[in-house]
């Protein structure tokens, strides 16, 4: 007897096959059989007029802390993820000795702008090696597979402590660290998580650790890497590394290196293209070396006292930041915003906004009087005042107390560019950051937005080949093992959904989290069913009460993935 056989289906395989009618029989988790099955299950599901597809891989998120608290990894399960790749940008908690988590930390919060109370409030510290991580959460129990890299800023932490933002290390605490290396991808981490990038900050606007290891130390972490049959290094990069770097870096480990975020920047019109095309040069030597590009315009909701958007334009970083009556004193100031034009003035590739006000809108204001301005940018209120841009932003905020919401669209905006950028074989639709700056945005259901704006709305390519990005593309590139596809004998990680309504909604701000945080989430109109390893985990609109059905993945597939390698 089978435990679920779900009839009549519009089967998307995840390999880019073109989609056919046919059941789908799963048993002890796993696909038993495709086609015309006969015989009786426990539970019967008719699927006529849906398809039926692999779970969507994400491969970067930040529920390092979150999984901790919450096993469901929300919202990721309700925007049809079946499994996440934590551990991104080496902003993880583990490992983490007593003397060090105060500052692991005080970091992730500032540079994936995390509730620093809901974080002391929710982690829970049961463990400080990755192995011990790695084991407390198969006894929580997970609702998506999840795998985890080693986080690079950590290990950096617990070995150097503070000296770990200063300075490169010792040959001595190199090797520390390469020890801490190894023992994790023997427990199964799924390679290293770093960052180069020269806007991540951590408390009090020092780099994170990652930042300031030198070249040598990352080949020493890839030469670790070397002597695995699995394993992938990935690094957010900001201009100082360079895809030969990670050529050079995916050559010493023989192993995949992948360069994250594949963005398009509209003051910078050519410089993702130029990143893909050194990619795809790099693959076309026979070095495995790939991208991560989002799908999504990245927009963030920010108010003055947090706006994070801001952070990397004098004379923003100078400010006192927590001090409300001190920031308020700045942006009073006409000297501040006389500093702020002239930094906007001059065009800045390192920067996230660069004074485009003509992107910025008031979502939602404090006082009634300014509700008339819901849903305008800065750049039409000031043209209709008569005003200067960076004046009416700074003035609006002022009169609100800091409490005016404005959302930016920042980054990915010319839709054209970034096509040109998800249509290449070796970039992956990704970069969700699920479970991080959760005040500002949710781009969790990347791949919901994906089926529903690219492939129903505009119809830039058919609904299988969109699948396979989502989902087998991913699985192979990381190694994950018989996942991101639906073939007889693989993992029953699923999602059933309505081709025409499916989609992603607005954001919703919940107050949810530890210590009574807020954070920002979306749902997926048109998503039926979600199942992991043959257990519905979200049902109609819910999570379902279940036994957590998820696997924290510790092996991986020894093949070399030829993803992308026809460029």
């Amino acid at each position: 007897m089978y435990e679920l056989i779900i009839r009549n289906a519009k089967l998307a395989d995840g390999l880019g096959n073109p989609l056919v009618q046919a059941d789908v029989a799963i048993k002890d988790g796993r696909i038993a059989k495709i086609g015309t099955v006969s015989g009786s299950s426990e539970n019967e599901i008719d699927a006529t007029g849906l398809v039926l597809a692999p779970g969507i891989i994400d491969v970067h998120t930040h529920y390092d802390a979150q999984l901790t608290w919450d096993s469901t990894a929300s919202p990721s399960p309700a925007l049809g993820v079946t499994t996440v790749i934590i551990g991104n940008c080496g902003f993880g908690i583990a490992p983490a000795t007593p003397d060090t988590r105060d500052l692991i930390l005080a970091n992730l919060s500032e540079v994936e702008a995390m509730s620093l109370d809901s974080l002391k409030a929710g982690v829970d510290w049961d463990f400080e090696s990755f192995p011990e991580f790695l084991a407390m959460l198969r006894r929580k129990g997970v609702y998506p597979n999840v795998a985890s890299f080693a986080s690079h800023s950590a290990m950096r932490t617990v070995v150097m402590k503070e000296a770990g933002s200063q300075r490169a290390a010792t040959p001595e605490e190199l090797e520390k660290m390469t020890t801490m290396f190894r023992e994790a991808l023997q427990a199964g981490a799924i390679g290293l998580g770093s960052s180069t990038f020269e806007n991540h900050n951590g408390h009090g606007g020092i780099p994170v650790p990652s930042r300031l290891a030198d070249d040598d130390e990352f080949r020493a972490f890839a030469k670790v890497m070397s002597e695995f049959n699995h394993g992938l290094t990935v690094i957010t990069c900001g201009d100082r590394t360079t895809i030969e770097f990670l050529e050079e870096l995916s050559n010493i480990s023989h192993r995949p290196a992948v360069f994250a975020p594949l963005l398009h920047y509209s003051n910078q019109p050519d410089r993702a293209k130029n990143l893909m095309h050194h990619c795809q040069a790099a693959r076309s030597r026979g070095a495995l070396v790939y991208a991560q590009a989002s799908c999504q315009p990245l927009s963030m909701d920010f108010t003055l006292e947090k706006a994070y958007p801001l952070m990397t334009v004098q004379p923003w970083s100078e400010l006192k930041h927590g001090d409300h009556e001190a920031m308020m004193a700045s942006f009073s100031d006409p000297e501040f915003a006389r500093r702020m034009r002239d930094a906007l003035s001059k065009p800045d590739g390192g920067r996230i906004f660069n004074g485009n006000w003509e992107r910025v809108e008031v979502t939602m204001t404090a006082l009634d009087k300014n509700q008339r301005l819901v849903g305008r940018t800065i750049a039409a209120i000031a043209k209709e005042c008569n005003a200067d841009p960076v004046d009416v932003f700074l003035g609006l905020g002022v009169e609100e107390n800091l409490q005016t919401t404005f959302t930016a669209k920042l980054l990915n905006v010319e839709e054209d560019m970034v096509w040109d950028l998800l249509q290449d074989p070796g970039n992956m639709v990704s970069l969700s950051d699920g479970g991080a700056h959760l005040t500002f945005f949710c781009d969790a259901g990347f791949g919901m937005y994906f089926l529903g704006h690219w492939v129903r709305d505009l119809g830039k390519l058919d609904l299988a080949a969109a699948i396979k990005k989502l989902t087998s593309d991913a699985a192979d590139i990381y190694g994950l093992i018989d996942r991101g596809r639906l073939v007889e004998g693989a993992y029953a990680d699923m999602i059933l959904f309505d081709p025409e309504q499916i989609g992603i909604s607005n954001t919703q701000r919940l107050n949810d989290l530890p210590s009574g945080a807020t954070r920002l989430v979306r749902s997926a109109p048109g998503l039926h069913t979600v199942w992991v390893n043959g257990v519905s985990v979200y049902h109609d609109g819910d999570y379902t009460t279940v036994t957590p059905p998820g696997q924290v993945l510790t092996e991986f597939s020894a093949i070399r993935p030829y993803v992308g390698m026809d460029h």
